[in-house]
């Protein structure tokens, strides 16, 4: 939550949180998308900061409308702090998504862009597989890879690996639909915007970072895809 928010709507109401305890009289935050610093200043005049790591992040915008509507309800009715804390863990908690779901929601939304692409029924199926091995492998893989851009590096790999022996087996002509099609699940597009509409709100070095990392994510699944094709024989 904002600290400009909270410092207006909550005068006259205590909360505290962790170890931010007590009522401030000045702050200041600094976030990046790997830290979080604050620095609070209370009415003695000690002060207070703290260091929050950020080791890996996503989207969520269904917590983020959670939240935000949290916000304004903490505004309007100023609720007392053990049901504020309560309804915060509900949120950070979410709904749990079965991992069939996601499995089966992989496999459909590659097997749509590659049809999208205009590859056909048989690079659809073949899609649809490569689009499910995407999903397990994410969830494993994402164990061992020390982070986002090897992990997209590894799954880019993968996706060209399948789709050019499916090629090789004869079972497709066209394995680079199968290619984009799956690649767009990878793509880190939202992340773009995201850093984007950051660096629009004036956050300039969020935005500068997420856009470099955006940048680079999508270097390494280049990378990943070429790789592929080149150990296999598909270019050069």
């Amino acid at each position: 939550m904002h600290a400009s928010v909270r410092s207006r709507c909550f005068k006259g109401r205590r909360y505290d949180f962790k170890n931010l305890q007590g009522v401030w009289s000045k702050r200041s935050q600094c976030s990046i998308t790997s830290s979080i610093v604050t620095t609070i200043e209370d009415e003695k005049g000690e002060i207070l900061t703290q260091t929050k790591r950020i080791r890996s992040y996503k989207t969520d915008f269904t917590k983020l409308d959670e939240l935000n509507q949290l916000s304004r309800y903490m505004c309007k009715e100023l609720p007392e702090e053990e049901e504020v804390k309560r309804k915060i863990a509900e949120i950070k908690k979410g709904k749990f998504v079965v991992f069939t779901e996601e499995v089966l929601t992989s496999a459909v939304i590659a097997a749509a862009w590659t049809s999208f692409y205009g590859g056909g029924v048989t690079e659809g199926i073949i899609a649809m597989i490569a689009g499910a091995f995407v999903a397990v492998l994410a969830r494993y893989i994402k164990i061992l890879a020390p982070n986002e851009m090897v992990l997209n590096f590894l799954l880019s790999f993968f996706v060209a690996a399948f789709a050019y022996i499916s090629a090789k087996f004869g079972l497709t002509e066209d394995y680079g639909k199968i290619i984009i099609g799956n690649i767009m699940l990878l793509v880190p597009g939202v992340a773009f915007v995201n850093a984007l509409r950051d660096m629009i709100g004036g956050d300039m070095m969020s935005g500068i970072l997420r856009v470099c990392e955006s940048i680079l994510l999508a270097v390494f699944l280049a990378a990943g895809s070429f790789m592929a094709l080149m150990f296999l024989g598909g270019v050069l």
